[in-house]
């Protein structure tokens, strides 16, 4: 079966916030997601890439550390992607999760963005050299 590989244990429950890299352009998201589709066909839905973190202080781990080559974050509340009817699945390496959903994709991604509680600079970004400011794709 072509679908990601989806860890045995959950999000933990305190797991409160979905923080993932801002390239700060929805075309990037589209592209990602659609990848993402292609690549898994199994699945049926479309997903983007972020990580769980609890507290500001975890989101700091990330910002320095998993999402360093992103000039800017964006941070979503868990329960607002699954008020939203989009999926938070513990994917891959912990914390990585996949935010997943099916629908038009171009209005689906719509109502991400308004999800999206905040947006913050990241103080550990690291410019690569060949990749213009601010943009990146996750690890």
């Amino acid at each position: 079966m072509r679908a990601p590989r989806v860890r045995r244990a959950p999000v933990p429950a305190d797991a409160i916030l979905v923080v993932r890299g801002d390239a700060r352009n929805r075309e990037t998201d589209r592209l990602q997601a659609e990848a993402f589709l292609r690549r898994y066909p199994d699945w049926k839905r479309f997903g983007l890439s972020g990580y769980f973190a609890r507290n500001d202080e975890e989101i700091d781990d990330l910002a320095s550390d998993l999402l360093d080559r992103f000039s800017a974050l964006s941070v979503l509340k868990a329960s607002d992607l699954v008020a939203a009817d989009f999926e938070v699945v513990p994917t891959f390496r912990s914390p990585h999760v996949t935010i997943a959903f099916t629908g038009d994709l171009d209005v689906r991604l719509g109502e991400l963005a308004q999800l999206i509680d905040r947006t913050m600079s990241n103080p550990y970004h690291v410019r690569e050299p060949d990749q213009p400011d601010g943009e990146g794709t996750l690890r």
